[in-house]
């Protein structure tokens, strides 16, 4: 992670930056969860989100990103994206 900004590969290998929105901590089931922007935007006109789950190295950098899947996680992540819109 570079001011802010984290490179991930597509499924094709092609490398792509991404601006990192907010991390949270889930201090219940200790989990690291970080919510990311390509600015690009979706079919309805709103910008595209991307939420995966990491662990911190000791080095402090986030490792092991993972796709957010489960349902509960979702809605944990969408109520903080919705507080912090003021919804």
């Amino acid at each position: 992670m570079k001011n802010n900004y984290i490179t991930l590969k597509d499924k094709k290998g092609n490398k792509k930056e991404y601006r990192i929105l907010l991390n949270i901590e889930e201090t219940t089931n200790n989990v690291n969860y970080v919510i990311y922007t390509d600015d690009s935007i979706n079919k309805d006109g709103e910008v595209k989100v991307y939420a995966s789950t990491y662990v911190l190295s000791e080095k402090g950098n986030m490792t092991k990103l993972k796709p957010v899947e489960m349902k509960e996680e979702f809605d944990f992540i969408e109520q903080i994206l919705s507080s912090l819109e003021g919804k």
